[in-house]
Protein backbone atom coordinates (compact mmCIF):
# COMPACT_ATOMS: atom_id res chain seq x y z
CA UNK A 1 0.00 0.00 0.00
CA UNK A 2 1.12 3.21 -0.80
CA UNK A 3 0.05 6.50 0.70
CA UNK A 4 -1.89 8.93 -0.72
CA UNK A 5 -0.48 11.92 -2.06
CA UNK A 6 -1.33 14.97 -0.53
CA UNK A 7 -3.14 16.42 -4.05
CA UNK A 8 -4.81 12.85 -4.73
CA UNK A 9 -8.59 13.28 -4.60
CA UNK A 10 -10.41 10.92 -2.25
CA UNK A 11 -13.15 8.45 -2.92
CA UNK A 12 -15.52 6.23 -1.31
CA UNK A 13 -15.11 2.33 -0.76
CA UNK A 14 -17.66 1.27 -3.94
CA UNK A 15 -16.56 -2.85 -3.69
CA UNK A 16 -16.69 -5.51 -1.10
CA UNK A 17 -13.32 -6.38 0.00
CA UNK A 18 -10.00 -6.21 2.60
CA UNK A 19 -8.59 -2.51 3.06
CA UNK A 20 -5.83 -1.53 5.26
CA UNK A 21 -7.61 1.52 7.09
CA UNK A 22 -6.53 4.33 9.47
CA UNK A 23 -9.09 6.07 12.32
CA UNK A 24 -8.19 9.49 11.07
CA UNK A 25 -8.60 12.14 13.95
CA UNK A 26 -10.38 14.88 13.12
CA UNK A 27 -8.07 17.77 12.52
CA UNK A 28 -9.63 20.96 14.88
CA UNK A 29 -12.84 21.50 17.20
CA UNK A 30 -14.63 22.30 14.36
CA UNK A 31 -14.23 18.91 12.83
CA UNK A 32 -14.76 17.55 16.39
CA UNK A 33 -18.06 19.40 16.82
CA UNK A 34 -19.39 17.74 13.04
CA UNK A 35 -18.73 14.43 14.06
CA UNK A 36 -19.30 14.23 17.88
CA UNK A 37 -22.77 15.09 18.41
CA UNK A 38 -26.19 14.22 19.93
CA UNK A 39 -28.47 12.37 18.25
CA UNK A 40 -31.80 13.65 17.31
CA UNK A 41 -34.48 12.84 20.37
CA UNK A 42 -35.81 9.51 19.99
CA UNK A 43 -39.48 8.63 20.57
CA UNK A 44 -39.10 8.95 24.19
CA UNK A 45 -37.26 12.19 23.76
CA UNK A 46 -33.78 11.08 24.67
CA UNK A 47 -31.14 11.87 22.76
CA UNK A 48 -27.35 10.06 22.55
CA UNK A 49 -23.84 10.73 21.90
CA UNK A 50 -22.73 9.60 18.40
CA UNK A 51 -19.99 9.83 16.12
CA UNK A 52 -19.68 9.72 12.28
CA UNK A 53 -15.59 8.45 12.29
CA UNK A 54 -13.47 8.35 9.15
CA UNK A 55 -11.37 5.92 7.78
CA UNK A 56 -8.91 6.48 5.23
CA UNK A 57 -7.08 3.60 3.13
CA UNK A 58 -3.27 4.33 1.66
CA UNK A 59 -4.90 4.38 -2.10
CA UNK A 60 -7.34 7.81 -1.07
CA UNK A 61 -10.01 5.15 -0.65
CA UNK A 62 -12.48 6.27 2.47
CA UNK A 63 -15.41 5.63 4.37
CA UNK A 64 -17.24 7.11 6.80
CA UNK A 65 -19.15 4.71 9.54
CA UNK A 66 -21.48 6.50 12.00
CA UNK A 67 -22.25 4.64 15.69
CA UNK A 68 -24.09 5.41 18.69
CA UNK A 69 -24.41 4.98 22.59
CA UNK A 70 -27.55 4.20 22.72
CA UNK A 71 -28.85 0.62 23.81
CA UNK A 72 -31.20 -1.28 21.47
CA UNK A 73 -33.77 -3.93 22.55
CA UNK A 74 -33.37 -7.38 22.21
CA UNK A 75 -36.13 -9.28 19.44
CA UNK A 76 -36.24 -12.54 21.74
CA UNK A 77 -35.34 -11.70 25.62
CA UNK A 78 -36.84 -7.78 25.52
CA UNK A 79 -33.74 -6.61 27.23
CA UNK A 80 -32.15 -3.54 26.81
CA UNK A 81 -28.30 -4.25 25.34
CA UNK A 82 -25.15 -2.35 24.42
CA UNK A 83 -24.91 -2.26 21.00
CA UNK A 84 -21.21 -3.90 20.32
CA UNK A 85 -19.78 -2.17 16.99
CA UNK A 86 -18.23 0.76 18.25
CA UNK A 87 -16.21 -0.83 21.26
CA UNK A 88 -15.15 -3.70 18.80
CA UNK A 89 -13.87 -0.58 16.49
CA UNK A 90 -12.19 1.08 19.01
CA UNK A 91 -10.94 -1.93 20.69
CA UNK A 92 -9.67 -4.01 17.61
CA UNK A 93 -7.97 -0.21 16.21
CA UNK A 94 -6.59 0.33 19.61
CA UNK A 95 -5.38 -3.33 20.30
CA UNK A 96 -7.06 -2.85 23.66
CA UNK A 97 -9.99 -4.85 25.79
CA UNK A 98 -13.10 -1.69 24.74
CA UNK A 99 -16.18 -2.71 27.12
CA UNK A 100 -19.26 -1.38 25.56
CA UNK A 101 -20.07 2.40 26.82
CA UNK A 102 -22.95 3.64 28.85
CA UNK A 103 -25.75 4.92 27.58
CA UNK A 104 -25.40 8.26 29.49
CA UNK A 105 -22.09 8.81 28.23
CA UNK A 106 -21.44 12.58 26.84
CA UNK A 107 -20.01 13.51 23.60
CA UNK A 108 -16.85 14.20 25.39
CA UNK A 109 -16.25 10.81 26.85
CA UNK A 110 -17.36 9.46 23.71
CA UNK A 111 -14.68 11.38 21.77
CA UNK A 112 -12.16 10.51 24.59
CA UNK A 113 -13.42 6.69 24.40
CA UNK A 114 -12.42 6.76 20.73
CA UNK A 115 -9.57 8.70 20.77
CA UNK A 116 -7.62 5.87 21.77
CA UNK A 117 -8.25 4.23 18.45
CA UNK A 118 -7.47 7.38 16.60
CA UNK A 119 -4.37 7.37 14.25
CA UNK A 120 -4.17 3.32 14.45
CA UNK A 121 -4.30 1.05 11.31
CA UNK A 122 -6.10 -2.05 10.97
CA UNK A 123 -6.79 -4.54 8.13
CA UNK A 124 -10.78 -4.50 7.38
CA UNK A 125 -12.97 -6.59 5.60
CA UNK A 126 -15.87 -4.71 4.48
CA UNK A 127 -19.22 -5.56 2.91
CA UNK A 128 -20.22 -2.51 0.33
CA UNK A 129 -23.94 -2.10 -0.21
CA UNK A 130 -25.22 0.49 -2.04
CA UNK A 131 -27.89 2.98 -0.50
CA UNK A 132 -29.82 5.47 -2.15
CA UNK A 133 -27.99 8.76 -3.31
CA UNK A 134 -27.63 11.97 -1.60
CA UNK A 135 -27.49 15.28 -3.90
CA UNK A 136 -26.91 12.99 -6.95
CA UNK A 137 -24.19 11.19 -5.44
CA UNK A 138 -24.35 7.26 -4.71
CA UNK A 139 -24.24 6.49 -0.99
CA UNK A 140 -22.72 3.30 0.52
CA UNK A 141 -23.43 1.14 3.69
CA UNK A 142 -20.58 -0.26 5.08
CA UNK A 143 -20.72 -3.16 6.99
CA UNK A 144 -17.17 -4.13 8.92
CA UNK A 145 -17.02 -8.33 8.92
CA UNK A 146 -13.71 -8.53 10.34
CA UNK A 147 -10.46 -6.10 11.73
CA UNK A 148 -7.11 -7.35 11.95
CA UNK A 149 -5.35 -4.53 14.01
CA UNK A 150 -1.62 -3.88 12.35
CA UNK A 151 1.19 -3.43 15.15
CA UNK A 152 2.08 -0.27 15.31
CA UNK A 153 6.43 -0.25 14.60
CA UNK A 154 8.09 1.27 17.70
CA UNK A 155 11.92 2.04 16.70
CA UNK A 156 14.52 2.45 19.32
CA UNK A 157 17.49 4.08 19.86
CA UNK A 158 20.61 2.68 18.29
CA UNK A 159 22.57 -0.05 20.81
CA UNK A 160 24.63 1.54 22.97
CA UNK A 161 27.37 -0.27 23.29
CA UNK A 162 28.72 0.74 26.87
CA UNK A 163 26.47 -1.93 28.70
CA UNK A 164 28.02 -4.70 29.42
CA UNK A 165 25.90 -8.27 28.33
CA UNK A 166 26.64 -9.61 31.63
CA UNK A 167 25.10 -7.48 33.38
CA UNK A 168 21.54 -8.19 31.10
CA UNK A 169 21.44 -11.55 33.05
CA UNK A 170 18.60 -12.54 34.85
CA UNK A 171 19.52 -11.83 38.92
CA UNK A 172 19.01 -16.19 39.41
CA UNK A 173 21.67 -16.89 37.34
CA UNK A 174 19.78 -19.26 34.61
CA UNK A 175 20.55 -18.83 31.44
CA UNK A 176 18.06 -16.85 29.19
CA UNK A 177 15.72 -19.83 27.46
CA UNK A 178 15.75 -18.58 24.11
Amino acid sequence: MQPAPFNQPLSDITKSGTYILKLIKPKDDAAIAKRFKWSNPDEAGKSFATCNLFFLGGDGLCLTQRFSVKYYTDKVTGEQKAGMALPMVVGKFSGTYAKAPSEDMSVEQLFKFVSIAFGRRATVEVEVTPNGEWNGKPQYRYRFKKITPIESVAYSAPADDSVNPDDLAPPTGEAIPF
